[in-house]
């Protein structure tokens, strides 16, 4: 097959089998603009997804709809251990449960999201270890945010 043709090729194949890049979904739009949040120590970055995905935190009286975090369970687990019986990884979970309402009524199923990462572990580096475990934890607390927010379309429909 000539190499010109082959990137051609690759995008036809894509497109029939139903493949669509990230946002080319019917539901890849917000249902409404203004909405309030709720977010408890999500705050921040569910107000930020919403921003990047074209909605607005307003008040509670300016609000369309609203979101409110009902609850967020952090767990951290040994995952593996070393044959010395040392800790090598832990495994983090952040568990976050979030409901969907207008007019201060439910709408559809709360929304239930888990995030897991992996941390390796080293006695030796112990200090840069809680600065990295810290990271990670506020990237799963963003991932955690960017995932209600995709699936609020769902939630009002």
């Amino acid at each position: 097959m000539n190499t010109k043709l082959f990137p051609l090729a690759a995008a036809m194949l894509l497109t029939a089998c139903g493949f669509h890049l990230k946002g080319s979904l019917p539901y890849d739009r917000l249902p409404y603009k203004n909405w309030h949040i709720q977010g408890g120590e999500l705050q921040v970055p569910l107000e930020n997804a919403l921003r990047r995905s074209d909605g607005l935190p307003v008040s509670a009286a300016q609000a369309q709809a609203s979101v409110t975090v009902n609850s967020v369970e952090q767990q951290k687990d040994v995952l593996t251990i070393t044959r010395a019986a040392m800790i090598n990884e832990y495994q983090l979970a952040l568990r976050v449960r979030a409901q969907v309402s207008r007019n201060g009524e439910p709408v559809g199923e709360p929304i239930q999201i888990e995030v897991r990462r992996t941390l390796e572990y080293a006695d030796a580096e112990i200090l840069g270890k809680q600065e990295e475990e810290a990271i990670i934890w506020q990237e799963m607390r963003r991932d955690a945010a960017q995932q209600i927010v995709r699936r609020l379309p769902f939630a009002v429909h």
